[in-house]
């Protein structure tokens, strides 16, 4: 029997026992019942591979809020119920954006409970999760057709300011640090890559620049479309250009945060023009970064974090030609390094040139699963 099948028929008893549990008034307002619906949500997203908020993807997260509703706001008093509150608001968000659905108004008024509750309204994963939220917002009103044009693209650019607010005011425990290399590895898009204090910190910062990225994607749509090409003096040119440029950025970055998970053979560089607070130039004897030049089994989980990210970066409209060949081949590194079966999968997607959209690839990976 595969672990699949093993997995199914476990899957099958925890709903039984679940269904059970919901049934009884004390029992349906335990922690643990609404845990155990966490886990039968994330078994279906890891196991279904599309992006639809219908059936199983949308019952167990639904049924989880109608059971939140029933317990009242004494709930948000205890730390450890708080946090897995928050769990299932991520579990939802998530939902809601890879399946294109409106954010709903209970799921809006669960996290206003967590905010007036939560001990650190900074934190900036939850700052970047209710700029997701209007992103989420935003897209499908414009979807929908509810704004002009020139309101969409107006609306579409303050929320890009949002966002670039957000990553000017992280604390210092939040920031990176960009190091400077004398020469490209095999790992390094350009001389340079970013070394984070932690993983889920990695992960953030890149959260924020594919959400940034896609973001700046639709003002780009939203100035080509439907005109003549673009005067170079006017405004939409200037809207454009600015897009662009961010999108460039928003790669390049992604790309820099690859080298620390999958290693790099490349000397220090000796400039010193670029040491200010934000840059640090590794010195020879600085074995912290340097160390991780070999393939480290710790660094299995952020590297398949990291697949999603190149995805998205090597499918920009704006990237550069060179970009996409090296992100297959990062991608192959690590298919032949970690055994990561859907890193060769994702590699194939952008050598065929086969059409799949940014989510589709995000629910085949079961991404949701790797979201801290």
């Amino acid at each position: 029997m595969s672990t699949l099948e093993q997995a199914r028929q476990q899957y099958v008893k925890a709903l039984s026992l679940t269904s059970s549990a919901i049934q009884d008034p004390n029992l349906a307002k335990k922690d643990s019942t609404i845990l155990a619906i966490l886990l039968l949500d994330l078994y279906e997203k890891i196991t279904n591979k599309e992006p639809k908020f219908e059936g199983a993807w949308a019952a167990h997260l639904s049924g989880a809020l109608t059971l939140v509703n029933l317990r009242g706001d004494q709930q948000f008093n205890d730390p450890s119920s708080l946090r897995m509150l928050m769990r299932l608001s991520t579990n939802l968000l998530i939902s809601c954006v890879a399946s294109d659905r409106v954010v709903s108004a209970e799921l809006i008024a669960l996290r206003s409970n967590i905010a007036a509750h939560f001990p650190d309204r900074g934190d900036p994963k939850w700052r970047e999760s209710d700029l997701v939220i209007e992103f989420a917002s935003l897209r499908q009103d414009i979807k929908d057709g509810v704004l002009p044009d020139d309101e969409a693209l107006s609306s579409l650019m303050d929320l890009d300011t949002k966002f670039l607010s957000l990553s000017c005011d992280v604390p210092p425990a939040w920031q990176y640090e960009t190091v400077q290399v004398a020469e490209r590895s095999a790992h390094h898009y350009e001389l340079y890559h970013h070394v984070y204090p932690a993983e889920h910190i990695a992960q953030m910062w890149n959260t924020l620049r594919l959400t940034r990225l896609s973001l700046n994607e639709l003002i780009c749509l939203h100035c080509l479309e439907g005109k003549e090409p673009i005067k170079r003096d006017s405004k939409d040119f200037a809207t454009y250009e600015y897009a662009t440029r961010t999108i460039l950025e928003m790669t390049s970055s992604i790309c820099a945060s690859v080298p620390t998970y999958l290693g790099h053979h490349s000397e220090p560089s000796n400039l010193s023009a670029m040491n200010t607070d934000s840059t640090k130039i590794i010195s020879a004897d600085d074995t912290r970064v340097l160390s991780i030049g070999q393939p480290n089994i710790n660094h299995r989980l952020p590297c398949y974090r990291l697949i999603f990210p190149l995805y998205v970066a090597a499918q920009s409209t704006a990237a550069p030609r060179s970009l996409k060949p090296w992100v297959i081949r990062q991608l192959q590194f690590m298919a032949d390094i970690h055994a990561t079966e859907n890193a060769a999968t994702v590699a194939r997607i952008l050598e065929t040139g086969e059409k799949k959209s940014l989510w589709q690839v995000y629910t085949m990976l079961g991404s949701y699963a790797f979201v801290c």
